[in-house]
């Protein structure tokens, strides 16, 4: 089951955010890093189909402003409750007999549920905050470290400005049973019959502490090229205001979408549709081909470990990034060391044709969550990727335009024997947010899921013509 903290979030943003502004804290240990004036980072992504992700630099706006001020009040909006429950049941029964041979009977039922109660608060820095910093402050010096990393890398820097906060604790649960029977007859000299039974039962419970942060909405801030000695914050709504050093703040639509420098892009005219994803992942995967067989052994070996060490993964990504910026490649141990000796030539910069591929791959990997990781270093040892690559595929085609909520029916020749909640790409689909059924054979949409499912359908895309080459 995916996690019933990020479940929860998404139906409470749902309801209360028609506009899709805010943005869904994903894990519960981090929600206390997303309060008002905190910044963030976002790195420009290689594709148009998913959102970059916010990273949190552990810094306030006040950190990089003189002089120092207390931190102004935000205002408080709300409550609102919010309460959800959901119980639901599939069953069916199958029987097989014929005259003189004997007789098949079987069953199973599926059956799931969810119970959610949350009292919620807005806070937001009020418009004036930003006029009154305007005036008051200006950038520090020296400049922060961090910024001066975050600029290096071609990083965006965000601050926090309104964030969907829990007023009381708040217990999440959810169960998923799944029950099977089934009896046989078998006449003859000897006769034979038997019957068995069996259900796995799972539930989920989370606790979310009073005061934790569920969602946030950030506002862009933009360092211009002349260090001066004043700042300028456009508010909430209207026209940033330039000034001297920080040339403004602007808050960025849900369609904003980035790409980094990769010889695929010049070949592309995207549209924004599955027909437009296949292009661009088809693109990026042709600059595989400059790769001879056993580098790819290599590659796609150290992606199986890497899928399942986290702080590797992250490693590889920023040796990675730096790399394409114009940077030197240290030597390092590991799996990620071993994939950049495979990408790097004898100067220690990277081979661009190739490194892009990989990176726009390890950044796919970075929208999927621990959980997708370990599965999809599954799928690759089983050799079950052509398979799921067509199922994300024909799901993907199916449900456009993305932006609808619906049920989508899978074609039972791509779902085989095996669909069900114990199978890697149904526990794959669920950590994108949708819901796969068992009875029906179908998912159900969901459009804040596009993102999520359009990195898997890009991993696995990659990872397979990967394994292809070897």
């Amino acid at each position: 089951m995916a996690s019933a903290f990020e479940r929860v979030v998404k139906s409470v943003v749902r309801e209360l955010d028609h506009g899709r502004e805010l943005t869904p804290v994903k894990s519960l240990q981090t929600s206390d890093r997303f309060q008002p004036y905190c910044l963030l980072g976002r790195k420009p992504s290689s594709s148009w189909f998913w959102r970059p992700r916010y990273t949190c630099v552990d810094l306030s706006i006040w950190d990089i402003l003189e002089p120092s001020a207390p931190e102004p009040a935000v205002e408080r909006g709300g409550p609102f409750y919010f309460h959800d429950t959901m119980d639901g049941q599939l069953q069916g029964q199958v029987e097989l007999a014929a005259p003189g041979q004997g007789k098949f009977s079987g069953g199973a039922a599926v059956s799931g549920s969810s119970s959610a109660s949350m009292n919620v608060c807005t806070l937001r820095v009020a418009p004036n905050t930003w006029d009154a910093m305007h005036l008051e402050r200006r950038l520090r010096q020296p400049e922060h470290k961090v910024l001066q990393q975050l600029r290096s890398r071609g990083n965006d820097v965000f601050v926090v400005t309104e964030v969907l906060q829990t007023q009381k604790e708040v217990e999440v649960t959810r169960t998923h049973k799944q029950e099977g029977s089934g009896q046989f007859a078998l006449p003859g000299a000897v006769s034979l019959q038997g019957q068995g039974q069996g259900h796995l039962s799972r539930k989920k419970t989370v606790t979310i502490p009073s005061g934790s942060v569920i969602a946030f909405r950030v506002a862009q801030l933009v360092i211009g090229s002349d260090w001066g000695h004043s700042a300028s914050l456009g508010a909430d709504g209207q026209p940033p205001q330039f000034s001297r050093l920080v040339s403004g703040m602007s808050f960025p639509s849900e369609h904003l979408k980035f790409q980094s420098d990769g010889p695929a892009e010049d070949l592309l005219v995207t549209t924004e549709d599955f027909q437009g994803l296949q292009a661009e992942v088809d693109a990026w995967a042709a600059g595989l081909e400059a790769l001879s067989r056993e580098p790819c052994r290599q590659l796609l070996g150290g992606l199986g470990q890497v899928l399942q060490d986290e702080p590797a993964l992250q490693a590889l990504e920023d040796s990675l990034e730096q790399g394409l910026c114009g940077g030197l490649v240290e030597p390092q141990d590991g799996p990620a060391g071993a994939m950049l000796e495979c990408l790097v030539l004898a100067c220690r910069r990277l081979e661009r044709e190739v490194a892009g591929p990989i990176f726009y791959l390890v950044q796919a990997l970075a929208v999927l969550n621990e959980t997708q990781h370990v599965l999809l270093a599954k799928v690759l040892e089983t050799g079950a990727l052509s398979g799921a690559l067509t199922l994300v595929g024909s799901l993907l085609e199916q449900s456009a335009p993305w932006q609808e909520r619906r049920a989508v029916s899978l074609p039972p020749t791509l779902l085989g024997s095996s669909w069900g909640s114990e199978a890697p790409i149904w526990a794959l689909l669920e950590e994108c947010g949708l819901e796969p059924q068992v009875g029906t054979a179908q998912v159900c949409w969901e459009p804040e899921a596009q993102s999520c499912t359009c990195a898997l359908y890009a991993c696995l895309a990659l990872l397979l013509r990967l394994s292809q080459l070897c």
